[in-house]
């Protein structure tokens, strides 16, 4: 077997797999508030990453069609407002291009309409999240798990069946609101990624080491316990929902200008499952084990994405056994989800003590002195 490697396809798939550890990082380390600190059994978490692509696709993109109808009538000769339909067929990426043209040349617009979209995305994710926490402070785990994989797949049809929404089975084209970064918008795009990224991990590192993440832990291991020491458990629930889906939302919006493009139909179960799966693999309860999770997923997806042919035939050459190519990365992340759980079921981080106060500090305590 001889694999060829272009440079240029090398650094493009670098940026590609970087940039895809960005998004999912921050779905899969809210995943992690919910599932590994708390215990929840989150079946429905691409709902919420589906609202934050929702959020850009079918809201501020729409509002921004209406901010500039008028250019955008004048140059193409049709009005988006006047015919929804024949827009999202026939229009969608001219109408798009003067968006992007006056992006372009006004830093602080395009500026504006991410911040704008990044925001609504948390909101009206949080928002569900916290209509989620309703059901989740009354049912048993079990039928907690089966309402929320319906409800993504409810919010999943809806958007997609109804045209007006988000152009339904069409997609949305998405405006670039860093066109003005010219040529170097892949990686200038992929330093915002990263550093949404960072603040992600930062915060959720500090929430879970905080008295709010042990009480957590403490309501997943023992809730009787938990509550004997006054720790109300629904409203922990409802506050790690509101969290939790915000961050998804965030997610969501950043796949949406990542893709340039949202189709609310790509919002399957599967990336709930895909989420879960990263989880397994890197450690529950871990936020540095969920990221080596995201990590060793995306890239080995990528790879097998790009070499698979030639891996299969040099399979097939050397055993004779016959494997379609299609599946063979289905085949892979199962034996490998499978290995884990036999021999590593905490995962390859598995969770650690929480980090409390500073050691200087417990010195201090320990020998009676006061705190400065």
């Amino acid at each position: 077997m001889q694999l060829q490697l272009d440079p240029g396809l090398v650094i493009v798939l670098l940026r590609e797999t970087l940039a895809f550890l960005a998004i999912y990082g921050i779905y899969v380390l809210s995943l992690n508030l919910e599932a590994g600190y708390l215990g929840l059994p989150q079946f429905g978490k691409v709902m919420f990453l589906a609202l934050g692509g929702f959020a850009v696709g079918g809201i501020t993109t729409w509002t921004a069609m209406l901010a500039y109808e008028g250019v955008i009538a004048a140059r193409l000769g049709f009005s988006p407002v006047a015919d929804a339909m024949e827009y999202c067929r026939a229009y969608q990426y001219q109408a798009v291009a003067v968006i992007n043209e006056a992006f372009k040349s006004s830093l602080p617009e395009g500026l504006a309409f991410f911040a704008g979209s990044v925001v609504l995305a948390a909101v009206l994710a949080g928002a569900f999240g916290l209509l989620a926490a309703w059901p989740a402070i009354r049912l048993r785990e079990d039928y907690l798990g089966i309402l929320l994989l319906v409800s993504a797949e409810i919010v999943r049809v809806v958007t997609v069946y109804t045209p007006q929404l988000a152009c339904g089975v069409y997609g949305r084209v998405v405006p670039d609101p860093f066109a003005w970064m010219g040529d170097g918008r892949p990686w200038g795009y992929l330093a915002v990624l990263l550093a949404f990224l960072l603040l992600a991990f930062i915060v959720l590192e500090r929430l879970c080491n905080s008295p709010f993440g042990r009480a957590l832990r403490a309501i997943r291991d023992a809730e009787t316990a938990a509550a004997a020491f006054g720790k109300d458990a629904a409203r922990f629930r409802a506050c790690v929902f509101v969290v939790a889906s915000a961050l998804s939302g965030i997610a969501g919006a950043l796949l949406a200008f990542y893709m340039y493009y949202t189709n609310m139909g790509q919002f399957t179960p599967v990336l709930t499952f895909i989420a879960w799966a990263m989880l397994v693999v890197g450690g529950m309860g871990n936020n540095a084990g969920a990221l080596l999770g995201v990590a060793i997923y995306i890239a080995t997806d990528r790879l097998l994405t790009v070499f698979k042919e030639s891996i299969v035939g040099a399979i097939v050459a050397a055993t004779g056994a016959k494997i379609d190519p299609v599946y063979f990365q289905y085949m892979v992340f199962g034996i490998a989800i499978i290995l884990i759980l036999i021999f590593r079921p905490q995962g390859l981080v598995g969770e650690k003590p929480a980090r409390t106060l500073p050691r200087e500090t417990l010195e201090r305590a320990r020998k009676g002195l006061k705190f400065k």
